[in-house]
């Protein structure tokens, strides 16, 4: 049984909330009823309270549209309760189906995690940073080979790319650092940590304006890039980032603007669309892809 445990009802409700537009109350207790939740519409009312109260999503009332909605500038980090969300449900469905049946596995086909080392310090540093403590471990660099020793006070944990990664402040420093949990041997708790860590939350917010990892000092930019009515389908349904908007659709193609840091992961995002995506603007980032499709193109010359 998980230890953090949302009911499957405020699941499917807080799901089809999201995934609908504007839905009733009707609409809301006929689908509940359907999933065999016989439910009243008092009943889903505490059940809105509840989800107000325990996770911090508001759920709002259009009169003009006669439906709820999820309400963003109300609720707290929406993005990541729905990667919780979805976290929960895929262990909640897979405990039921191992409970029925011990091969639910071969029915379904994973991203291959299995050489991901480390996941059984992800409680550890929950505790650590919900209890305030400092947080010892050797952390073994892949690229030097080398393990050194650190203390630092974490502040949130990460996730890209099914992997995790803790972010915290080493002693002694003053700007934070991020290490993959695969790579921390021999982790315990400490101290209760001496730092404000209120001090470092507008570094930590810089992770709202990039993808991936790699986080500047550089201020966010408004990038447009056009994209193939075919290719939008996929961007609009799994979008890159978070400030991703469509702001023109054609016939054949669309512009979709992001405001963010252009680091090195969102260059590989672009180049992974190919010839479905043209960046637009601004000019010196479409000179930066045009100068990374080059030197690949270069690399195959004379093969």
């Amino acid at each position: 049984m998980s230890k953090y445990h949302i009911s499957r009802r405020l699941q499917f409700i807080i799901q089809f909330v999201n995934d609908r537009n504007y839905a009733s109350k009707d609409q809301l207790v006929e689908f509940l009823n359907a999933k065999d939740f016989d439910i009243s519409e008092r009943t889903l009312e505490r059940d809105f309270s509840k989800i107000r109260a325990d996770f911090g999503i508001e759920l709002g009332y259009s009169k003009q549209h006669n439906g709820y909605f999820i309400d963003r500038d109300k609720s707290v980090k929406v993005e990541s309760f729905f990667k919780f969300l979805e976290l929960v449900t895929l262990a909640d469905v897979f405990s039921d189906g191992f409970k029925n049946n011990h091969k639910v596995l071969d029915y379904v086909i994973f991203d291959d995690s299995s050489k991901l080392k480390g996941i059984e310090n992800l409680e550890t540093i929950l505790i650590a940073i919900k209890q305030d403590r400092v947080l010892e471990f050797t952390h073994y660099n892949y690229y030097k080979n080398t393990k050194t020793a650190y203390s630092i006070t974490p502040l949130v944990l990460k996730e890209y790319l099914n992997r995790w990664y803790v972010i915290g402040l080493p002693d002694g420093k003053s700007e934070i650092r991020t290490f993959g949990i695969d790579r921390l041997l021999e982790m315990k708790l400490s101290e209760l940590t001496k730092i404000n860590k209120q001090k470092y939350l507008k570094q930590i917010a810089k992770f709202d304006n990039i993808i991936g990892l790699n986080y500047s000092k550089k201020e966010p930019e408004n990038i447009i890039i056009k994209v193939t009515n075919n290719h939008l389908k996929y961007l609009e349904s799994l979008p890159l980032h978070l400030s991703q908007k469509t702001i023109e659709i054609n016939k054949d193609f669309s512009y979709v603007s992001y405001n963010l840091i252009p680091n090195y992961e969102f260059i590989i995002e672009i180049l992974k669309m190919s010839i479905e995506v043209e960046v637009i603007e601004p000019l010196w980032f479409r000179d930066r892809i045009k100068q990374e499709i080059t030197a690949i193109h270069n690399k195959y010359q004379g093969a």
